[in-house]
């Protein structure tokens, strides 16, 4: 099963200028259908909902499962990566859910930006309301959301600066899509939001070509991990040397933090969902050099570390690998 039915490369241009696509009539009939039954099986289940991800007043969302015979990843991944002009294979998807508005929804809400991680959003609405539309602001105020929130990037603001503020006299991109359309945007950089959103239902599916995902939602995650863990365990510091690591695509970052003991700095990396642990400064630097490319061997080197002590070094990205800060994603050849 296809999920679009486009031609990417005739939308390409009109990205690149506009920061948007829409596609009228671009999503298979059979996929749509698909993602209209599967929405109605999680409104029948309650215990599906992400309540991580509830918006009282707003909106409901659920994980979405691709069908089994469907060209995801390849066929998904190769549209949108052709669509925003990014490298296809560091294409990672980083949430894919359906979302439904409440019935009691705000009719006008403020603008929004997405996580950093949605640097391509791909909305597929499910049902539309009379009167609801995708509305963006491809044009004023275009500074990427470097958080890993929508909230934290609200947070950020002076007052002056919120979107309803700096938004209020600017016209926005109104875009009706209906079920079977497909737009895709900057999600991180354009401020977008739907109006008369009540009882619409969309799935959302945001992409990157960062290696990030931070709350755990491409498969291709989990399986990394497992992976590395094997490495991990199997492999001798000598093999370690030679294997290729990656930055956990759910490391959502790292920082310097100064405390009230004098202030003392202190390095911090944060995971998605799990307990920040501390770097030492050689940790931190380890993982500002890692690529997804270099091995370990060759991430010692740029450390400028003699080689005669590059063994002394394995521990420290056994560490990281533990704590989810890295992955080992091939194994080097035994000795």
């Amino acid at each position: 099963m296809k999920v679009f039915k486009f031609s990417p490369s005739n939308y390409t241009e009109a990205y690149k200028s506009k920061g948007y696509a829409f596609v009228k009539d671009g999503v298979s009939p059979a996929f749509v259908a698909y993602a209209q039954k599967a929405l109605e099986a999680a409104l029948a289940d309650q215990q599906a909902s992400l309540r991580n991800f509830k918006f009282a007043g707003k909106k409901q969302q659920f994980l979405f499962e691709f069908p089994a015979d469907s060209d995801f990843p390849g066929g998904v991944f190769e549209t949108v990566a052709t669509v925003a002009g990014l490298p296809l294979d560091r294409m990672t998807l980083c949430e894919r859910h359906l979302k439904v508005y409440d019935s009691e929804a705000k009719s006008n809400p403020p603008a929004h930006k997405d996580r950093v991680a949605s640097q391509v959003a791909v909305g597929l609405p499910l049902k539309v309301s009379q009167g609801s539309n995708l509305v963006l602001y491809p044009n004023h105020y275009l500074e990427i959301n470097p958080f890993n929130s929508t909230a934290e990037w609200r947070d950020h603001l002076d007052e002056a600066d919120l979107p309803e503020k700096v938004l209020k006299d600017v016209e926005p991109v109104y875009l009706d899509a209906q079920p079977g359309d497909v737009v895709l945007f900057r999600g991180s950089s354009i401020y977008h939001e739907r109006r008369n959103p009540a009882n619409t239902a969309v799935l959302y599916l945001k992409f990157n070509a960062m290696r990030l995902d931070p709350i755990g939602e491409d498969p291709s995650t989990p399986v990394q991990r497992k992976k590395s863990l094997e490495i991990l365990q199997s492999s001798s510091d000598e093999e370690l040397l030679n294997s290729v690591i990656e930055v956990s695509p759910r490391l959502a970052q790292l920082g310097r933090y100064y405390t009230r003991l004098y202030w003392k700095e202190v390095i911090q990396a944060n995971v998605w969902g799990e307990k920040p642990f501390t770097l030492s400064e050689d940790e931190f630097r380890i993982m500002i050099n890692v690529d997804g490319k270099r091995t370990v061997r060759h991430v010692i080197e740029r450390l400028g570390v003699p080689e005669p002590e590059y063994l002394s070094y394995v521990p420290r990205f056994r560490r990281l690998a533990r704590l989810q800060g890295i992955d080992f994603i091939s194994q080097g050849p035994q000795q």
